[in-house]
C-alpha cells in the first residue's frame, strides 16, 4: 500500500496538541504520586507563579514564600484538579488566594520589578525604562487588592477576561469593571509620579 502526501499531511500532530498531550500524561503521573513528574510541573510554572506573586505582594521574600506555599498546596490538592479543565488558571487561582492570605498577615511594601529576578541585563541598561516600571509598580501598589489582581492577571499575565473571572471567582462584568477602575487609578497615579 502506498501513502499519498495529503494523507501524511492530514495525520500530522500539531506541536501544541502534542505538548498538551505530553502535559496531560505528566499531570496524570503527578496525581498518581510521582514526585519527579510534579517537580517537572514546578519547573514549568515556577516563573509564572513567582512573577504573579511578586506583582501582587511587592516583595521578593514574600513572593518566594507564596510560591512555595502554592506548590505545596498544589501537590496536596492535585487529586481535586479536574483534568478536563486547563491547569494554569487553577494554579493561578491558587496563587491569588495564597497571596491574599499572605498579604493580610504581612505589611505592604514598595513593589519591585519582578522581571529583574530573571533579567540577565546589566544594572545600567535601559535605565529610563526601569524608572518607568518603578513608577508603574508604585501606581499599581496604590490600587486595592481585588482590582490589582484583576489588572495584573489580565494586562500583565495575559489571561483572557473569562479566565480572570474564573481565577478570581467573579463574573466577567465584575472583572471588566475592576480592570477599568484599576487602569484609571494607575493612570492617575502614574501622572502624579512623573515630573
Amino acid at each position: 500500500m502506498e501513502l499519498r502526501v495529503p494523507a501524511l499531511w492530514m495525520s500530522r500532530i500539531e506541536p501544541e496538541a502534542d505538548a498538551k498531550a505530553e502535559f496531560a500524561v505528566l499531570l496524570q503521573r503527578a496525581v498518581a504520586g510521582d514526585v519527579s513528574a510534579f517537580e517537572q510541573i514546578i519547573v514549568r510554572y515556577e516563573r509564572r507563579v513567582m512573577s504573579l506573586a511578586w506583582r501582587l505582594l511587592g516583595r521578593p521574600e514574600d513572593a518566594q514564600d507564596a510560591s512555595q506555599e502554592v506548590f505545596l498546596r498544589a501537590f496536596r490538592y492535585l487529586h481535586r484538579f479536574d483534568p478536563g479543565r486547563p491547569f494554569e488558571p487553577w494554579l493561578m487561582k491558587m496563587t491569588v488566594n495564597v497571596c491574599h492570605d499572605l498579604g493580610k498577615k504581612r505589611p505592604q511594601y514598595t513593589l519591585l520589578d519582578p522581571d529583574a529576578l530573571w533579567s540577565t541585563r546589566g544594572p545600567h541598561d535601559e535605565l529610563h525604562s526601569q524608572e518607568q516600571k518603578e513608577i508603574l509598580y508604585k501606581a499599581l501598589r496604590e490600587v486595592p487588592e481585588k482590582e490589582r489582581a484583576a489588572v495584573v492577571l489580565r494586562d500583565i499575565e495575559g489571561f483572557s477576561t473569562a479566565e480572570v473571572a474564573e481565577i478570581l471567582g467573579s463574573s466577567e462584568a465584575t472583572v471588566r469593571s475592576q480592570i477599568s477602575t484599576a487602569r484609571l487609578k494607575i493612570r492617575k497615579a502614574v501622572k502624579r509620579g512623573q515630573l
